[in-house]
């Protein structure tokens, strides 16, 4: 199932995509993602946004290769890096719920259960049909569920829920 969803990604990719240099970095970074080489993939995706490829597809696949070597590695660094780019996927794209999806993923693993909801909240509003929108919504639940918890202040409300509006 892994693999179309790439495909489509690597399309969503290069439609935004700055000039022809930057597509043949993106297509040579989705080659070597696709062979585990995340090292290789990160190069070329951050030479193809530096080439002009102002694209958020283009940072949400550089963000999936600094996931996939923080799985490597286990260093921090590059788990920060991945927040890093997907937000800045929606920093251009406020409706761009892929990278919604994997930032609510990304802190989920992290165990910020709060922060993940709300950006797997945003992605579902935009894409309520989204196929694994049962396993979302289990990941949001576990965050009320939480939060509803003896000793656990509830989520507030109101003005004071600002950083949950990002």
């Amino acid at each position: 199932m892994r693999r179309p969803i790439l495909v489509v990604i690597l399309m969503l990719v290069s439609l935004g995509c700055g000039g022809d240099q930057g597509e043949k970095y993106l297509q040579a970074g989705f080659a070597c993602f696709q062979q585990h080489d995340y090292d290789r993939a990160i190069e070329n995706y951050e030479r193809a946004i530096a080439s002009g490829a102002r694209s958020p597809g283009a940072y949400n696949m550089l963000g999936m290769a600094y996931r996939f070597k923080y799985q490597q590695t286990g260093n921090p660094e590059l788990q920060q890096n991945e927040i890093d780019a997907f937000q800045k996927a929606v920093n251009i794209d406020s409706k761009y719920w892929v990278a919604m999806i994997n930032l609510g993923t990304t802190y989920y693993s992290r165990g910020d259960k709060k922060q993940a909801a709300v950006w797997l909240k945003k992605a579902l509003a935009l894409n309520p049909n989204h196929p694994e929108k049962a396993q979302i919504e289990k990941m949001i639940a576990e965050r009320a569920k939480e939060a509803g918890k003896p000793g656990k202040r509830p989520a507030p409300t109101g003005s004071e829920n600002r950083d949950d509006s990002e």
